[in-house]
């Protein structure tokens, strides 16, 4: 069985490869592989050239899915399409998503599994995972979090992992570039720690149960 992952950024590359890491000890027949973005980008209006080379996700997402569509179609495989939600209602969001890909009569099997509100939602649903990854954490800071909420999710993390806190980040960290950085270090640690099965996060443990699901069957 291969896996072929869209992904919105870095640092959920860095998780998707502690993930299937673990996946892959228990497993000789699972291939995957990752193709990573610049960012979400938008859903195109009139896909133009401009408007679908542009290293953002949502742009490239109608290309992409027609290219795998076309390498993969006679093997046994799936594409998943990670992304966050940020502040967009989910079962829109996901409705838009499925019709790319109804417009562009996508026939292989594919899944869209959207981070609520952000990737960090996953990490911060495993704390166990968190606190093996420092071991410093400012737990307090993870008091107030409400699981899969609409709340600055990555600043909740900060708050908790990095050194002074997200007042500091902030400074010593000032381009998104450099955040980005520090969220995929994040991420790749703590999901060195994170347990497949023992997740708060609603939006993670549909991901893993859609991953199970064609792993199974497989095996």
């Amino acid at each position: 069985m291969h896996f072929q992952f869209l992904i919105e950024d870095q640092s959920s590359e860095a998780l998707i490869h502690e993930l299937m890491r673990k996946i892959l000890i228990n497993s000789s027949q699972i291939t995957y592989n990752c193709k990573s973005f610049r960012g979400i980008g938008g859903f195109t209006k009139k896909n133009t050239v401009k408007e679908t080379r542009t290293g953002k996700l949502l742009n490239d997402l109608a290309t992409y899915l027609r290219g795998f569509d076309r390498s993969l179609r006679h093997t046994q495989a799936a594409i998943f399409v990670i992304l966050d939600n940020d502040d967009n209602n989910t079962e829109e969001f996901k409705a838009r998503l499925q019709q790319v890909a109804s417009d562009n009569k996508i026939s292989i099997d594919h899944v869209f599994c959207i981070a609520v509100e952000e990737v960090e939602a996953w990490l911060l649903g495993d704390e166990p995972a968190i606190m093996a990854a420092y071991p410093t954490v400012r737990r307090k800071a993870l008091g107030g979090y409400v699981q899969d909420s609409i709340c600055g999710t990555w600043e909740v993390l900060a708050n908790a992992v990095y050194p002074g806190g997200l007042v500091k980040m902030r400074k010593e960290c000032p381009s998104y570039r450099e955040i980005g950085m520090k969220k995929a270090e994040w991420a790749k640690r703590m999901g060195m720690h994170m347990d497949l099965n023992a997740n708060s996060s609603p939006s993670f443990n549909y991901f893993i149960q859609e991953l199970f699901r064609r792993i199974q069957p497989a095996a």
